[in-house]
This record gives structure tokens, sequence and C-alpha cells, in this order.
């Protein structure tokens, strides 16, 4: 009885070591298949600078600007490395959500971005809203190696601001009056294409200040009907447009090469996120394509 039971039992364990066998002997070509080949990285996880980064996924700052695009990058909603330093937008609410871009310590309201021509169009902050008392303006810098004027539409003139000046009706064709603030202290203000004229008004005041090179657009500055404060509010509150140079030639060629664009902290240049990893320009030919 006994010898039947074990012959009953060593028939059963060979046949299930047999069975095991078989899946073994199936199960490891299989394995040496998989680990020697290549398959759509669409099957993979991309790289997470790729993923953070891809603007197909839409950054927006503000309903007027659209997706926000290399060089800009969105302040706490992208990692830095998502665009230039220079170019970093922050969104502040004020009548609605807007991008703050700063420029030489001057914070700018963004109005507008044309990705194709590489123009900006941006305004002071202080002159930003119509709701607002009117700020006088201050002195422009642009970094000259990132930003320049955008000369067909854009044209400099002068302002000076003034304080408790001797009479004097002689004002000179193309020169506008208004008054503006200096934190709690009104002045009253003079725009005008003549920068001689401002200098003999400015020696007549208690106060004179003259800022030179002022950028309006050239269609406000023509559409100038008179000395007032809501006219050349208006002027100066339609801000005036800039055009950036930050290698949007070389982000073209990463995007045609399936890559997104962003910026190599480590190294101060502009780089090609793909999904397997960066790359200084464009993405190799074994990156493939999303599914």
């Amino acid at each position: 009885m006994v010898s039947v039971n074990f012959f009953h039992q060593f028939i059963f364990i060979s046949s299930k070591m047999q069975h095991n066998f078989s899946q073994s002997f199936f199960l490891f070509p299989l394995i040496v298949f998989l680990l020697s080949h290549h398959f759509p990285r669409s099957l993979c996880l991309d790289d997470y600078r790729y993923s953070e980064c891809n603007s197909s996924s839409g950054f927006e700052c503000g309903a007027d600007l659209g997706k926000i695009e290399y060089p800009f990058w969105v302040s706490g909603r992208q990692p830095e490395y998502c665009g230039h330093p220079a170019f970093k937008l922050d969104c502040e609410e004020g009548e609605g959500e807007y991008a703050v871009i700063e420029i030489m310590s001057q914070r700018y309201k963004v109005l507008q971005i044309d990705y194709g021509s590489q123009i900006l169009k941006i305004v002071t902050v202080k002159n930003a809203f119509p709701t607002n008392p009117l700020v006088c303006p201050e002195s422009t810098v642009l970094d000259s190696i990132l930003f320049e004027y955008n000369n067909s539409s854009v044209r400099t003139v002068a302002f000076t601001l003034t304080y408790n000046c001797s009479a004097d009706d002689h004002h000179p064709e193309y020169s506008y009056n208004f008054s503006c603030k200096i934190g709690d202290q009104d002045h009253e203000a003079y725009l005008a294409t003549n920068t001689s004229w401002l200098y003999e008004l400015k020696n007549r005041c208690e106060y004179g200040k003259v800022i030179d090179d002022f950028p309006v657009l050239e269609r406000e500055l023509q559409g100038l009907k008179g000395s007032s404060d809501d006219q050349v509010g208006k002027v100066l509150r339609a801000g005036f447009e800039v055009r950036w140079r930050a290698d949007n030639g070389l982000c073209q060629k990463c995007i045609l090469s399936g890559g997104t664009c962003g910026y190599d902290i480590s190294s101060n240049k502009s780089c090609c996120f793909c999904r397997d990893k960066p790359y200084q320009t464009t993405c190799s030919n074994r990156t493939y394509s999303p599914a």
C-alpha cells in the first residue's frame, strides 16, 4: 500500500517538473528577444525634462497671451530650465490674470507675444491699468544683448517732469501738456519731440527732469489730438514693442526633430529636450515621435 502511494506521488511530482520545465523553455527565448530589441519610446517613460517643458501640454499666463512657448517660461508652473533665464514670466492678479517680465530691474506687463516675428509688446506695470492714476514716465533701459526696439512701430520721444515753473505761453508744435504722479506728488509734465525746448522749460522750474528717448508706439503718437491727461495717458498705456534675440532659429530645428526647447543652466546655452535625453541642438535619429 505504501509503495503504491509512493509511486503515485512520484508520477505527480515528475509531471509537475516537466510542466515547469516546458514553461521555462518557452519563456527563455522570449526574455532574450525582449532584451535584444529596441522598441518605440512611446512604450517607455519620457525624459522628465521633455515631459515638463513640452509646450503641447499648454502652459498659460492670462487669457490674452495663449500658450507660452520658449524662450519664455512661467515661474511657479514650469521648471526654470524650460526657458531662458531672462524671459521668466510671473503670473499676477489685477484686472484678471496677467504676465509680468522684468527687464533691467523694470517690471512690464506683457500685452502680446508674436513668436513668428519675435516681437514682444509691453507696458510698465505702473501704467498698465486705466483705472489707476497716471504715473510719470521713467527712463527705459533695455538689455541690448537680448532686446531691441521694433523700429518699424516704435518712436522715441522725450518727457519733462516739472514743478513750480515760471509762466511761458510758448509751446512748440508737437508738445503736449499733461499731469502725472510720482508717489503722492502731482507733477506737470510735457511730452515733446523737440528735446531742446524741454531743457529750456526745465531751467525755468523749481524742479525739472528730462527723460530722453522714451519709447512709444508711432501709431499712438500720430493719433494724439491734444494736450490732456487722457490723450497722453492713452499713448503711455499703449506700451511699446521690442524684438528679442534668444536662439529661436535653433529652437525651430529642435522642434522639427521631435524635441522641445529648453535651457542648459550649467552651460548657459539653449538645448533640445528629447524623449530619451537632452541634446545640444536636435534629437538623435533614435528619438521616436509620439505614437
